[in-house]
């Protein structure tokens, strides 16, 4: 895996912090999880526990995103 953002949602930023409203946070390759056809990037493994274990995460960080 590169380092190039463009492969991963979000522009390379940390998925869960963009759910929680947060921008500019930058996610790493060594934290990411593919679900279907879209591949997140975190900013550690602390925030990719978190978007597994609460509801919702990808539909907030969608509307955070689009809403930018």
């Amino acid at each position: 895996m590169t380092d190039d953002s463009s492969q991963f949602e979000y522009d390379g930023e940390c998925a869960f912090a963009i759910s929680t409203g947060k921008r500019g946070v930058a996610g790493s390759p060594k934290h990411t999880i593919i679900d279907g056809d879209r591949t997140y990037q975190f900013s550690n493994g602390v925030a990719r526990l978190l978007w597994k274990v609460l509801p919702n995460r990808a539909a907030k960080a969608d509307e955070v995103y689009r809403e930018a």
